[in-house]
């Protein structure tokens, strides 16, 4: 079987690339010292962190940042509300952790009770020599329709409190704590580095089931609020967040592989097609499909299904396509040169180009929102991630760490989120954008694929 015919068959699989080291790899080190998960004044011991940072991985390069250590100070649980108290406790956590910003500390070195000190008058000396750069303190209170929740974040340094939006909530039933803690984490995060935090945002997953079916699947950033979206007996694949909230995927449901919205079915012809996405402002839609026995790129009206421009027309594949912010660019993969790689076209068909120039076998990219394009690529025959700029200059972002894929972006480009098989069957991780810091956020392997992010 030729190159050209096998290439979109295995699109499914997420073909891995073998791409060679070069200036752009970064040397690691091994993983620190995991910090320790917090736990409520009332319980007699915390979440279980050691699944959440045993695969923490640091690599060492020159946008390296230390993270900022912050205690997390226990509270006084109200009777009867132990549960959503440790809760709060395990999400506050588990949100400044995998945030990448900052090292939680462990209370085992905590001074005195914080439990029972005023929560919004710190004994400073006792966090300055536990190491504290922050502190955050939580007050729980029963009200008439729920829990009223005030946190506190202080600087220890400077000893004052620091104003972070979302630090109240009133009547919070039981099912809307995390939510809360989610509010008030992401604006920790924008009151210490000026752009807030985007915890409660949602990953699309596609998920294979036995036989020939396929689900399409929704969850917060931190691996919480599993839901499935898509499950019609079909195989449904390459799922993208679509405008309004619906989901965009290739399915299976009429025999052929055609494009669907939700459970509108966009595209009524004869032609396979092999994912699709919408361009930024809605209008377009960009998709690969089968012209005349190889794939090539095309806009579809999304309210038709009907092909309004073809992008690309040659003798080799063109698949897996995705808008640049501006919807001015597309970037996707071809074999033309043999082997596949990143090219990008403009959106009009016009000035094609080859983007990376090293490496035998790159696939996947997706465009962030900055304009980098992160990809897969093999080196040393496991899939490892880069990204690459509009000039082609490459950068790692994951090595030594198991094989790695199907990369996408955070809506604010701070994020990435991705597949591993590091700790064995393939799970989902996040990490920050300059692959520094990597957190697992499903418990289990699965044959998740294609994650989309909003």
């Amino acid at each position: 079987m030729s190159l050209r015919r096998s290439f979109p068959a295995a699109l499914g699989a997420a073909f891995l690339v073998l791409l060679a080291s070069g200036p752009g790899a970064r040397a690691q080190v091994p993983p620190p010292s995991p910090p320790a998960g917090v736990v409520p004044a009332d319980a007699a011991k915390g979440p279980n962190s050691k699944d959440l940072f045993e695969s923490i991985h640091v690599v060492v390069g020159p946008s390296a940042r230390a993270l900022d250590p912050i205690a997390v100070a226990p509270f006084a649980c109200p009777e009867g509300a132990q549960a959503p108290c440790k809760e709060i406790d395990e999400v506050l956590a588990k949100d400044l952790t995998i945030s990448g910003f900052f090292q939680v500390l462990d209370r085992a070195a905590f001074l005195g009770d914080p439990a029972q000190a005023d929560a919004a008058a710190p004994r400073w000396d006792d966090w300055f020599n536990v190491g504290a750069k922050y502190l955050i303190t939580t007050t729980v209170a029963k009200s008439a329709s729920g829990l009223d929740l005030t946190f506190r974040l202080f600087g220890v340094g400077d000893r004052k409190a620091i104003p972070v939006k979302g630090s109240v909530a009133k009547n919070v039933a039981a099912k809307g704590v995390r939510r809360a803690v989610h509010t008030f984490v992401n604006g920790v995060i924008e009151a210490i580095t000026g752009k807030p935090g985007i915890f409660g945002s949602q990953i699309l997953f596609s998920l294979k089931l036995p036989g020939f079916q396929r689900t399409i699947l929704a969850m917060d950033m931190d691996g919480s609020g599993r839901r499935t979206l898509i499950d019609n007996g079909s195989a449904n694949m390459f799922p993208r967040w679509a405008p309004g909230g619906g989901v965009l995927y290739t399915s299976f449901l009429s025999g052929l592989p055609q494009v669907y919205v939700d459970e509108r079915r966009i595209t009524h012809d004869e032609r396979e097609y092999r994912g699709a996405a919408f361009s930024p402002d809605g209008s377009r839609i960009v998709a690969s499909v089968n012209m005349d026995g190889q794939s090539d790129l095309v806009i579809l009206d999304p309210r038709t299904g009907e092909i309004t421009k073809r992008l690309t027309e040659t003798d080799w594949d063109e698949v897996s396509p995705s808008w640049s912010p501006d919807g001015h660019r597309i970037a996707f993969c071809s074999n033309k040169t043999g082997r596949p790689q990143i090219y990008l076209v403009n959106a009009d068909g016009t000035g094609e180009r080859r983007l990376t120039m090293r490496g035998s076998y790159n696939t996947s990219p997706r465009f962030g929102p900055t304009g980098l394009v992160v990809f897969a690529g093999m080196d040393d025959f496991v899939s490892d991630l880069f990204t690459v700029d509009m000039s082609g200059n490459i950068n790692r972002l994951t090595q030594q760490q198991g094989s790695n894929k199907d990369p996408t972006w955070s809506p604010d480009g701070r994020w990435l989120v991705f597949l591993s098989d590091r700790s064995g069957p393939w799970r989902a991780f996040l990490m920050t954008e300059d692959g520094r810091y990597q957190f697992p956020i499903t418990s289990k392997g699965e044959p998740l694929g294609t994650p989309d992010w909003k």
